[in-house]
């Protein structure tokens, strides 16, 4: 059990970039970039957004806050996704799609061979660990769904609250408007953050996956229908068999694309079969809610984390 102590460093850490020395590793011929500390129960962090996305350009770096405080007890891993960040893009034009990007993810953590882990996913990342639990419930002890409009039910609304994005897009202006505009409080957004975005978007590796995505037409002619699907295909086995293991989801009241009322609906489908449902939703917090409210979000996953440690142990 944690002390007074214990429970202010994992609630608090400095916003910083240094989460130690980057990794590598490779998976299915996949060079894949991830960040690892601590000692303890195993969490697995994995960020939002998707390959080829010409909006933001998030990385594993936007875990900061939450992975220097929880390496104190638990062993924590941030992952760039397939195509994000510096973890290399799909092999070929048909992995450019979720399900591609979910399978990474299960791939890299039999890599990482010590499963199972208790995982996070934000966003389009929260749709990732949900399906990575419901296709290999062998991998995961517990799952950490946080403000994902991807897979919620009813209409996405980044188009509406990002029609008037600066352009050129993905340029320094333009990654700072979004990401202000995805806060409930924009100071938030560290330059370091800005920083990031800007550096990975101007890897040639990111330029080409910008280019089939947008240009060449994968994100209308592959990612959204196959993802619409595989949503659809989700909600079913949510329905019908419901999550394998406990979920807790984590929500921003003040979420601007990842509507609350949306969440709502998906939170009735987890609580369907699955009886080991949390929920907790905190206020004056936007899409970003484990950067806006870092020490409510580090308590809350700790305190899941913990309650469930003893489950499915593979020492």
């Amino acid at each position: 059990m944690a002390t007074d102590s214990d429970e202010d460093a994992i609630a608090f850490a400095p916003a910083s970039p240094d989460m130690g020395v980057e990794k590598w590793i490779d998976v299915d011929g996949i060079r894949t970039r991830y960040f690892e500390a601590g000692r303890g129960e195993r969490i697995a962090f994995f960020h939002g957004g998707n390959t080829g996305s010409n909006d933001d350009a998030v990385t594993a770096q936007c875990w900061d806050i939450n992975f220097t405080a929880l390496a104190k007890f638990h062993h924590v891993f941030a992952i760039d996704k397939l195509g994000q960040g510096y973890t290399d893009n799909p092999k070929s034009d048909k992995d450019y799609t979720m399900h591609a990007a979910v399978q990474h993810a299960a791939a890299t953590l039999d890599a990482l061979g010590q499963a199972p882990y208790h995982i996070v996913g934000h966003s389009r990342g929260g749709y990732l660990v949900v399906r990575l639990a419901l296709e290999r419930p062998d991998l995961v002890k517990s799952c950490i769904c946080v403000s994902s409009g991807t897979l919620s039910p009813g209409t996405p609304r980044n188009r509406l609250v990002f029609a008037d994005a600066p352009v050129p897009k993905l340029s320094r202006q333009s990654l700072r408007w979004i990401y202000e505009r995805y806060s409930y409080d924009p100071k938030i957004v560290k330059e370091y953050l800005v920083d990031d975005g800007v550096a990975v978007s101007q890897t040639e590796k990111r330029r080409t996956a910008v280019r089939k995505m947008n240009r060449e037409g994968l994100l209308h002619k592959l990612f959204f229908p196959e993802l619409a699907r595989q949503r659809a295909e989700t909600y079913r086995w949510l329905l019908e068999r419901g999550m394998p293991c406990p979920t807790l989801i984590i929500w921003g009241f003040n979420d601007p694309t990842a509507d609350f009322e949306n969440g709502k609906r998906l939170i009735e489908m987890f609580m369907h079969k699955q009886p080991k449902t949390e929920i907790r939703i905190l206020n004056r917090a936007g899409h970003f809610v484990y950067r806006e409210q870092p020490a409510a979000f580090n308590r809350a996953l700790h305190s899941f984390v913990t309650a469930h440690s003893r489950m499915n142990v593979h020492q």
